[in-house]
Parts: structure tokens; sequence; C-alpha cells
């Protein structure tokens, strides 16, 4: 689909307007004047740029709301779900629970879920429903690299080296395009909140010297490569099957490939 002027300054506008506001739209609200910790700190700002989400979705693109459901096809969400577990499962069975209590290991998923329902809301649902009406690859791929690029400011704010977090944006880059097609397969916004949440759980339970060891060293490119094409090549089949033209193409393609063989 080529975009005329309009549709591009409009895309523009959802990309770089959103940004800021998704960025810098709290910094007026006094959070660090109520003396909280800082797990409730982080769930307060998490949860009130959820908020500015959710306003911006309702006036610029309402269309994805229904996303915020959890789908009108329940074995599609178990599918989803299941590939969820299958992908994210292993890291979390082997965190070492042993040194933390029941509390200890409720408030980190919870601290990481929150941090899956603001990017997500924000990414999945804001820019994605801003794109979608220019096609569902064109809003996929774009909102995916924009949250890949996202992350490149952690060079500045998250004290972390230049190649891990070269390494980092692309990783999240396919992330988000996994999670983009999850919630087009499943029709809900959950299923790749879950996915985010329990992607970010693990870290939850490094110290705070392990943390600063990953952050501020290389990049193991080999293992970001390999996520990326399986990400990648997953998420473009269960966008693929989310619609029934293509789907039956593929199944008939799968069927001559069964008869041949």
């Amino acid at each position: 689909m080529r975009l005329t002027r309009k549709d591009s300054i409009r895309v523009l506008l959802i990309l770089l307007g959103g940004t800021a506001v998704n960025i810098w739209g709290l910094n007026w609200i006094p959070l660090h004047s109520l003396h909280l910790s800082p797990f409730w700190a982080t769930i307060l700002f998490r949860g009130c740029s959820s908020a500015v989400s959710l306003i911006l979705i309702r006036i610029f693109c309402p269309a994805a709301l229904p996303r915020f459901g959890w789908g009108h096809k329940p074995r599609r969400v178990l599918i989803a779900l299941g590939i969820v577990l299958f992908l994210m499962g292993p890291a979390v069975f082997h965190i070492n629970y042993h040194h933390f209590s029941f509390t200890d290991v409720a408030m980190s998923f919870i601290f990481a879920l929150f941090i899956g329902i603001d990017e997500d809301f924000f990414s999945r649902g804001f820019i994605y429903g801003g794109l979608e009406r220019y096609g569902i690859w064109f809003a996929a791929i774009i909102s995916s690299i924009h949250f890949g690029l996202l992350h490149l400011g952690n060079i500045i704010w998250g004290g972390q080296s230049a190649a891990y977090t070269l390494a980092q944006a692309v990783s999240a880059g396919s992330f988000g395009f996994l999670a983009v097609a999850l919630m087009i397969f499943s029709g809900s916004i959950w299923v790749p909140i879950l996915m985010h949440g329990l992607a970010d759980f693990p870290m939850q339970f490094e110290t705070g010297a392990q943390y600063t060891k990953i952050v501020t060293g290389g990049a193991d490119w080999l293992y970001v490569v390999v996520q990326m094409v399986i990400y990648v090549a997953l998420g473009s089949f269960l966008i693929v099957l989310s619609h029934p033209t293509k789907r039956d193409w593929l199944l008939r393609q799968w069927k001559l490939v069964s008869q041949m063989n």
C-alpha cells in the first residue's frame, strides 16, 4: 500500500507524537512527592501511563478497543497461551525460588506484568492500532521496529553499554513482532501482555550486581539472531493463519506437499 502525503504525516504524528506523550506526558504529575516505595511508585507510574495510552486509543483508534477483552475465539486464545508458556516457561521454571517468600514472588510478577501492561497498551494498543488502517503487515512491522527503537534510550537513561542496548533493541523488535502476531491471532492484547510479563519476570530475581554486569557487558549476537528468526517466522505464520483466505491457501499448499511425499 502506497501512503499519500497526508497518510505519511499521520503515521509520523502517531509514532513521534505518541512517543513524546508516552515518555514525557506524565512528568507533570508529582509522583516523587508521594514518598512511595520503588515498587508502588513504579506500579502507579505504569498504571497512569497505561491510562494515557487507553485515552489515546479511545480518541485516535477506537477500533482497537475490542482487543482489550479476551477475544471471541477461545481455541485461538488457548493456542496462543500455549505458545507463550512454551517460549517463556523454561526461564520462569528455572528461577531459584527457595530464597524468596510467596509475597516476594507475587510482587515480582505483578511488577513485571505492569511493565507488559504499560508497554503493550502503548505499542500494541495505540501504535499498532493507529497504523492498522494501512495494512496489518505494515502496522505489525512498523510498530515492532518502533518498539525496538524505544529501547535505544537505555544507553542514556538505563546506564547500559551501546553493544548490549543495540542487541536489546533488535531482540525487542522481534519480540514485538511476535507479540503483535499473538494479539492478532488470539484477538486479545492480554496474551502478549502475559508473554511480556513472563519475559521480564526472571530479571526481578537478579541482584543489582548481576544486572549491572549484564547490561554493561557485550552482546550475544548468535542468540539474538536465532531468537529473531524464530520470533519473526512464528509471528508471520500466526498472522497468516489469522486470515481465512491466506490460511486456506497455506493449507492447500501443505496438502500438495504431503501428497508429493
